[in-house]
């Protein structure tokens, strides 16, 4: 994420609270989930990660911050309605929020790999090899580009929501957040039935039933413009 958008998002996330509320009680969705704790970090530790539950967090951390860049870029266009607003901006906190999360728990993997001499239980747990780094993880994890990942919005996509204003940037930004939410709970619906991780599991389901319901919220919004 760029250093600008990052501050983007800082702005947005700040001054949240009234569309959130907005967010959860005109459009029917749920509050953001606060963000990890470093001892629910350190807890996920416990639980070492299989392949798919580090591909997991490698995966939806990019897809996350690619619905970041398409709701700051409609909270950017003119003439978008209050309550498309309060969606992007809902979308903002809650997916900034599980991106801290899933970097927390990175990090507390490497962490722990990294202060393990092979003797600690976090190294041994589910038999993961003392000498296994979350970088050597990740390369199997079968993603050659960010773009090929299921319901990512291509650079043109980006490019045409960015020019758009009004009504027709609401149409794209709704049509293309669907498709991106619907690839999220391809990768969300694996993490839950294949992954080992409670905490990547829990996550997968947070995702699945908030995503389900944004995009119930959002096909509501697309039939009403």
């Amino acid at each position: 994420m760029t250093r600008s958008r990052m501050a983007v998002v800082g702005v947005t996330v700040a001054s949240l609270t009234a569309a959130a509320i907005v967010a959860v009680s005109v459009l029917g969705m749920a509050p953001p989930l606060e963000g990890a704790t470093v001892a629910a970090a350190r807890a996920a530790v416990v639980e070492f990660p299989t392949e798919v539950d580090y591909c997991y967090v490698e995966g939806m951390r990019p897809h996350h911050e690619q619905a970041l860049e398409m709701s700051e870029l409609v909270l950017a266009a003119d003439g978008v309605s209050d309550r498309v607003r309060a969606l992007a901006e809902f979308i903002v906190v809650d997916q900034t929020r599980e991106i801290e999360q899933m970097s927390a728990w990175r990090k507390a993997w490497a962490d722990a790999l990294a202060e393990s001499s092979g003797d600690s239980p976090a190294a041994h747990a589910h038999d993961a090899p003392a000498e296994t780094s979350p970088d050597d993880v990740a390369t199997g994890c079968g993603h050659s580009s960010h773009s090929e990942m299921a319901g990512m919005a291509t650079p043109d996509q980006l490019a045409a929501l960015g020019a758009a204003s009004g009504s027709d940037a609401e149409r794209l930004f709704l049509q293309l957040m669907i498709v991106h939410h619907e690839g999220a709970l391809v990768m969300a619906e694996k993490a839950v039935k294949e992954g080992r991780n409670a905490f990547i599991r829990s996550s997968g389901k947070h995702v699945i039933v908030e995503q389900k319901r944004e995009i119930d919220a959002m096909t509501a919004l697309l039939a009403e413009s």
